[in-house]
């Protein structure tokens, strides 16, 4: 059954083709909603576009890290802790109450 205020969010950077997570859910059974989550830094958004449609979202990596402290001393912004500080608003953003994050 879906529960249309729960979805798995997986957060995703640089690998359209090799998202093991998204086939390993369907493989389980999973039906309920997937919403693959990217930054705008990522090169390959127009193919997650092409393979998962309106599934993906996009925010903005350099926007959410000015947000909180990254504990990073570099600018590369090399990290998941963006994507799942992001996550929170997107969720909130697609009316989503409760998500798991998985990569």
């Amino acid at each position: 059954m879906r529960n249309k205020d729960f979805a798995a969010l997986i957060l995703t950077h640089g690998r359209p083709n090799k998202v093991k997570t998204y086939k390993s859910l369907q493989k389980a059974g999973y039906t309920g909603r997937v919403v693959i989550v990217v930054d705008n830094e990522d090169d390959t958004i127009e193919e997650y576009k092409k393979q998962f449609g309106k599934d993906v979202v996009v925010f903005d990596k350099l926007e959410i890290s000015r947000r909180f402290d990254t504990g990073d001393n570099f600018d590369d912004r090399r990290a998941i802790i963006y994507a799942r500080n992001a996550s929170f608003e997107i969720a909130k953003d697609l009316g989503i109450k409760y998500f798991i994050q998985l990569d």
